[in-house]
């Protein structure tokens, strides 16, 4: 069962059936003590006036006064009854006729209650005590039919029920027209989805409910993410067709022309091109490693997904040995998604890989706000170069000396997450230093240490 409908529906008619079944229960149990309680009084009223109207001799024998009696107790089977025994002599009232109660045993001043099968099987409370009078044992049980009243709870009780179930259905009803009502910002929310398949919104209305606003800002953000992802891969195989245009024009004008073999100056071009070409096209293929594949939304974990960056890193620049140096401090989790902190990570890594003669120093610094520092030993960039090769959507070579475009996407990332870059000179190796600077806001650290290498 998928539907929030249905199981709020069910959820609620269990709840108010399990309900119902022990208000049921317990308003029939309390109202049959109750008329017990009563009726249990009532016997005892009649008790203490037969007791007032028996006279005993002094050999034992006694007399009761017949206008004491209710004119019920004359009545044969009448359902009420009564029973005296002093000393061993036992009367009974009329409408016994030839049944007795059950005789009792009790000592003076002890009350006992019981419910027993009188004449014709009737469902009979007998309600007996022992009394002291003129110094002789008086044992006085006094009965009542129970059927009327029984049935009369049952009635009730049957009642109750059928009340309880119209009430039931009712908060169904109403519980149906609410979650009906409460579920519309779901519905609008699955048509926009729908829009924006058809491409006719960007972004999903965030005016829903609190407990679905958490997933639609989740599907915006993703939507944001993914664009942002879209139009850096843009720019790339912008830069890539811009890099390719120059080394394929010339190679189709040295194709044009029949190049003789005794021209060496122009078979050289055509493979210092080609190389051009191939670079380019290498390059491309690196960084694309480098950003990975990861479609999820989890945080970049430095324990696990670090040391996969740093071991591509190496697996593509084999040709090179280059120490890595890790000062992670106490921080786990960094503010970025798995795929984006692959590509910004894999970015600087890899531009300080190219320019490194023996060293980087990988550097993470949490507080108000998370710095990711790569310096490296290499020759490091003149001051003219810095503003130039950090504009965004730069189209500098990459196969010749300097830094290539890489930087540019390291920015951009930085600036779509509310971050900074700055670039200069690394006071302890030498080399660059690359700082981008990332706000809090998205950050998750973790308290376990990360060793460095």
């Amino acid at each position: 069962m998928t539907s929030l409908r249905s199981r709020l529906g069910l959820g609620l008619i269990t709840s108010l059936l399990v309900m119902l079944a022990l208000l049921w229960a317990t308003v029939g149990y309390s109202v049959h003590l109750l008329m017990e309680n009563q009726l249990a009084s009532r016997l005892e009223h009649d008790a203490e006036t037969l007791l007032g109207g028996i006279t005993i001799a002094a050999d034992g024998t006694y007399l009761l006064d017949s206008h004491r009696l209710q004119g019920i107790y004359l009545q044969p089977y009448s359902g009420h009854y009564y029973q005296i025994d002093v000393n061993g002599h036992i009367s009974r009232s009329r409408s016994l006729w030839d049944e007795s109660l059950p005789p009792q045993q009790l000592a003076i001043g002890e009350t006992r209650q019981a419910f027993l099968d009188g004449p014709q099987q009737q469902p009979l409370l007998v309600w007996s005590r022992a009394y002291k009078k003129q110094d002789h044992k008086v044992i006085i049980s006094v009965a009542e039919d129970m059927l009327a009243i029984q049935e009369g709870l049952w009635r009730f009780q049957w009642q109750l029920l059928a009340w309880g179930l119209a009430v039931v259905a009712l908060l169904l009803l109403l519980q149906h027209y609410i979650v009906v009502r409460s579920l519309r910002p779901v519905s609008a929310a699955a048509a926009d989805i729908a829009r924006l398949e058809q491409g006719e919104i960007t972004e999903l209305r965030e005016q829903v409910p609190d407990e679905v606003s958490p997933l639609v800002r989740a599907i915006n953000m993703l939507l944001q993410r993914q664009q942002m992802r879209l139009q850096r891969s843009r720019e790339a195989l912008g830069n890539l067709a811009h890099s390719l245009k120059t080394p394929l024009t010339v190679l189709l004008q040295l194709a044009a022309e029949k190049i003789p073999d005794s021209d060496r100056a122009a078979h050289a071009q055509l493979q210092d091109y080609s190389r051009q070409i191939d670079q380019l096209m290498g390059a491309s293929l690196r960084r694309a490693r480098l950003a990975g594949d990861g479609l999820g939304a989890s945080r970049f974990d430095l324990q696990q997904d670090l040391p996969v960056l740093l071991d591509t890193l190496s697996r593509l620049h084999r040709d090179r040995t280059i120490h890595v140096e890790q000062e992670l401090g106490n921080t786990r989790l960094l503010p970025l998604e798995q795929q984006d902190g692959m590509e910004l990570l894999g970015n600087l890594l890899d531009n300080a890989w190219k320019w490194a003669h023996t060293t980087i120093r990988l550097t993470i610094i949490a507080g108000r706000k998370t710095d990711i520092v790569v310096e490296d030993d290499g020759a490091g960039i003149e001051a003219d170069e810095l503003d130039r090769i950090l504009q965004r959507g730069g189209r500098q070579d990459e196969t010749v000396a300097g830094h290539g475009i890489g930087l540019s996407v390291v920015r951009g990332m930085a600036e779509e997450l509310g971050g900074s870059v700055e670039i200069g000179r690394s006071e302890n190796l030498g080399g660059l230093r690359i700082t981008v600077s990332l706000p809090m806001s998205h950050s998750h650290t973790g308290s376990d240490s990360v060793p460095a290498k």
